[in-house]
């Protein structure tokens, strides 16, 4: 991993001093009016062509300055409620301060992915978006080594409120000195039990547990009542159980938080992680209730809600999947991750790369920016974010107990449980995939041959070294 970034960053530098070689005049385009403001979803938008709409409006002439943001919430609202909400919420900012400057909304129909995908093009011609929203695809080791981007540090330092706001992700994204990126949303992940399942098994409930002592034991009870623990797959929900357990101790905690920047897998920690996955866990379900992995292999989470299974490792989100379930409603619940220090939880919670703002705006122009993600990181719209089931907000300053007593539908109340259930956790920690990067895919290749018993904890450890001499 950090021999592609290194190539990465090279071409990057490489092309940049190509394109300035060759630079020529800039164009521009007539600046549109607080009416031209959109945001139904838009064809790709790419960053020179955002450069070029700002230097038209960047408040010079007594124009109104204009700042355009690109993000990824294109879809219908057929497709995905969530997306509509999202815009509606962009729009509410755009109207509120029409008067001030001309906020332009464009929907990426390429997605986050997308939209990264643009800005590392356009990176090496020495532009980059306005602001767009990347929605975890990090482009900041690039764009920062560019010198494109805005550390918003300075900002977040000076406004206990937007601090507050931007809540987790102030330590997680603080880098060198500098934070270049916040979201509205966190992946917050706990885990979903079936409270009468736990109980025909006469297992203790995943809230009663001290230690992971309880979780076998339940697993234990539950497989003796003829009851499947869980499904899992190669891939997400194993992620999440490897990185939970990780956080029992503190020296587990240390090695995990080595991350991508291991020196070797070869660690009590990582053995006694990789040991606890292939025997708690991997081969107490049968291969019905192992999927192959990927994206599209979702049968553990429809297991899960047809009653078949006691528990689900997904994150906040999946309080809608409790709607009209098989397994009711009612017996649905929330928890987070024990530890081996008896009473203390631990949860998962990513916030990653969101908000990008460029260096090179105006003062009006910067102004606004920072004044839109003050607005997206505030106790108004985090409450929107999570009473409206489209996930986490990072904000410390959620009052969960309010929320949770205002609104009505079964799973919104779920979610807002889920939620103060992560932010309460005595542990939080960063995913799999944004505390190890590429090793991620190498761990979860793995799991395979911990089931079947084709690879030993032994075979796994030599088999990561190896990736890292590679690199």
């Amino acid at each position: 991993m950090k021999k592609t970034l290194a190539l990465v960053l090279a071409a990057v530098m490489l092309l940049a001093l190509l394109a300035g070689c060759a630079k020529s005049a800039a164009t521009s385009s007539a600046a549109p009016s607080s009416s031209a403001v959109a945001s139904a979803p838009a064809a790709s938008a790419s960053a020179s062509a955002s450069a070029s709409a700002s230097a038209s409006g960047s408040g010079t002439g007594g124009e109104l300055p204009t700042v355009t943001f690109v993000h990824g919430y294109y879809h219908d609202e057929s497709e995905w409620p969530a997306a509509a909400q999202m815009r509606e919420i962009y729009q509410a900012f755009a109207d509120q301060h029409k008067d001030e400057f001309n906020f332009v909304i464009q929907a990426d129909e390429s997605g986050a992915e997308g939209i990264y995908n643009t800005a590392l093009n356009d990176i090496s011609g020495g532009s980059f978006y306005d602001i767009a929203d990347f929605g975890g695809w990090n482009i900041v080791p690039v764009a920062s080594a560019a010198g494109l981007i805005l550390d918003l540090k300075p900002y977040l330092d000076e406004d206990a409120d937007f601090k507050a706001g931007v809540g987790v992700c102030y330590d997680q994204n603080l880098t060198d000195g500098k934070i270049y990126s916040v979201r509205e949303q966190i992946e917050g992940v706990g885990f979903w039990y079936n409270e009468a399942l736990f109980r025909q098994a006469g297992a203790k409930t995943p809230d009663e547990w001290q230690t992971w002592a309880d979780f076998d034991d339940a697993v234990a009870k539950l497989a003796g009542a003829g009851i499947t623990p869980f499904g899992l797959n190669a891939g997400w929900p194993t992620n999440i159980l490897t990185a939970a357990y990780f956080q029992r101790s503190e020296a587990s905690r240390a090695f995990y938080q080595q991350g991508s920047s291991v020196a070797s897998f070869d660690d009590p920690s990582f053995r006694d992680t990789m040991s606890f996955i292939q025997k708690s866990a991997l081969q107490q379900i049968d291969a019905a209730n192992f999927g192959p992995g990927g994206d599209d292999d979702e049968q553990y989470r429809t297991d899960f809600f047809d009653g078949k299974t006691a528990m689900l490792f997904n994150g906040v989100w999946d309080a809608g999947g409790s709607v009209d379930c098989k397994a009711g409603a009612e017996n649905i619940k929330p928890a987070n991750f024990p530890t081996d220090e008896a009473g203390k939880r631990a949860s998962l919670m990513s916030g990653g790369t969101g908000f990008v703002v460029s260096s090179k705006l105006s003062d009006a122009q910067t102004k606004a920016c920072i004044e839109f993600i003050k607005y997206m990181t505030s106790e108004e719209v985090a409450n929107k974010i999570i009473s409206l089931g489209i996930g986490m907000a990072p904000s410390t300053k959620v009052d969960y107990q309010t929320l949770e007593d205002s609104v009505d539908a079964p799973e919104a109340k779920l979610l807002v449980q889920a939620c103060k259930l992560c932010m309460d956790a005595d542990y939080q920690a960063l995913g799999l995939g944004n505390e190890f990067g590429d090793f991620e895919g190498e761990i979860q290749s793995k799991y395979a041959g911990l089931k079947d018993g084709s690879k030993t904890v032994d075979d796994v450890v030599k088999d990561l070294d190896a990736v890292i001499a590679a690199n």
